[in-house]
């Protein structure tokens, strides 16, 4: 097992969470006091309990030095933005926050003393984890008895989600783009709890243990109520659905994991269950439209998965929303004269250029003034009457990315019409025009089209960054970044410790 690591199995400790009510996310409180393993697990609480620990976990800094935390930060709005180009003055001095960080991760110089530290903060804190939900798994079925209604199954089920979630991440991350290394080592898949050293696997092995991880919990939580999504009920651990590793939430992650591994027969299978679920459908009208007394920026209906932060005003506040200083920009233009051949900013870019349309909701309405008067994107905006069940969100696995999945798939099928069908049943519930799929004669001319959704789909998620891997797209290409990219800039480098550790 990773060097790093092995402390927190000789003494992991669970955040101990307060009792919540109904009307509660069930990680909306703070960590009131921390408790020996033994006592933790005594009753179904305390499973609970470390199982919210581990969704707390995967939002918050990941050290004490950290500059950002997991899914809320590194592996969406900040490092893996960055990396897609995202933002267009990311590449500037002084933007956002912590001084140069951005600067020098705009320059993809994974050398640098301060990204080298927070590529092993990811490593660090997925692993940790990784830790945490081992020791749960290694427990429940001996304190089986404890639990009442499908707790047991939910609980054990999540675990073992998150387990595969966290692992693919990290593969995607620190293992090389599978058109390239499938063959090669990536990282170790850790399923023990104890301080034995878990040798890396191929980037091959640790995607079949990913999906063996999926299908068990698949089976696990189909035992489970999967009638409706849930937002606030009396019982608070199952409030709030799209919150929780949930049954649908897995099904989407097969999809991704086996696209990822180039197995599109079932990638389709996967991303059509759950478009066939009916539980996550696309708006059909702007709901983050700026005269909307209520705006839904993140189209919320559609997020399968999305982690939840009590942090995520402070987040975007630092980075976006800023009052003074710069913050990160997706721009109109670069220039003063938008006419000019280099003025065109990758808004424009992303969203009215090609098939693109100013009509398109994201065009319209993710993008917004800050408190210091510049424009910004603003799907993580915190506004002061949004409703509660809309507030904390970052998304992991939106419903969108199973048509994406969809349309791939049927378009290396050789069937195009098909592929451009799931394309535009997204296209037209962001208010662009079908795509004419007669006009459409190419793999190449779907494949671009798909392309350039994931661009406006994913922009501050991080996504686009896993797309262009995973293809092995001419990362300089395809971004038009001006900054020099190096030929290893998709495969972050294993933290130096660990490389001492294991050989």
């Amino acid at each position: 097992m990773p060097k790093h690591i092995m402390s927190v199995y000789t003494s992991v400790v669970f955040l101990l969470v307060a009792t919540l009510c109904g009307c509660n996310k069930f990680l909306d409180v703070r960590p009131k006091d921390k408790v020996p393993q033994p006592e933790l697990f005594k009753d179904a609480q305390g499973f609970k309990d470390a199982l919210n620990g581990v969704y707390l976990g995967i939002d918050k800094p990941t050290g004490s030095a950290a500059l950002f935390g997991l899914y809320t930060g590194n592996l969406s709005m900040s490092m893996l933005s960055t990396l897609a180009y995202d933002y267009d003055n990311a590449a500037t001095a002084n933007v956002g926050s912590n001084s140069s960080f951005f600067l020098t991760l705009a320059s993809y110089n994974y050398a640098d003393a301060t990204i080298k530290a927070e590529q092993m903060y990811i490593w660090n804190g997925m692993y940790y984890n990784i830790a945490n939900i081992n020791n749960l798994l290694s427990q429940i079925d001996d304190k089986k008895g404890v639990f009442k209604g499908d707790d047991y199954n939910r609980i054990k089920g999540e675990a073992t989600a998150l387990r595969a979630l966290l692992h693919f991440d990290l593969a995607r991350m620190f293992g090389q783009a599978p058109l390239k290394g499938m063959n090669e080592p990536a990282i170790p898949y850790v399923t023990r709890y104890g301080v034995t050293a878990t040798p890396f696997v191929s980037l091959s092995n640790a995607l079949d243990s990913c999906i063996r991880d999926l299908s068990a919990a698949k089976d696990i939580l189909a035992q489970t109520d999967t009638s409706a999504v849930l937002k606030a009920v009396d019982d608070p651990f199952t409030s709030y659905t799209q919150n929780h590793m949930n049954y649908w939430a897995v099904e989407a992650l097969m999809a991704r994991v086996y696209l990822y591994k180039g197995d599109m027969i079932n990638a389709d299978k996967y991303a059509k269950a759950v478009i066939a679920s009916g539980k996550f459908p696309l708006i059909t009208s702007n709901v983050a439209l700026q005269t909307n007394a209520v705006r839904d920026r993140l189209f919320s209906q559609e997020l399968v998965f999305s982690v939840y932060s009590s942090n995520l005003k402070t987040y975007n506040l630092n980075l976006f929303n800023k009052s003074s200083g710069t913050p990160l920009q997706v721009l109109a233009t670069k220039g003063a004269t938008p006419t000019a051949a280099d003025s065109v900013g990758n808004k424009y870019l992303y969203y009215r250029k090609g098939s693109g349309a100013a009509s398109d909701y994201r065009f319209i309405s993710w993008f917004d003034k800050s408190t210091g008067g510049v424009q910004v994107p603003s799907k993580y905006f915190q506004d002061d009457n949004l409703p509660y069940y809309l507030q904390g969100n970052v998304p992991v696995i939106r419903v969108s990315e199973m048509y994406y999945i969809a349309a791939e798939a049927a378009n290396a099928n050789g069937d195009i019409p098909t592929g451009v069908m799931f394309l535009n049943n997204v296209r037209q519930a962001r208010g662009l025009p079908a795509l004419n799929a007669s006009g459409i004669n190419y793999a190449d001319s779907l494949s671009s089209e798909i392309m350039a959704e994931y661009r406006k789909e994913f922009v501050q998620e991080g996504q686009t960054f896993f797309y262009y891997k995973r293809l092995n797209k001419d990362l300089k290409q395809v971004t038009t970044t001006a900054a020099a990219v190096p030929a290893g800039v998709y495969t972050f480098p294993i933290p130096d410790a660990e490389n001492e550790y294991n050989h």
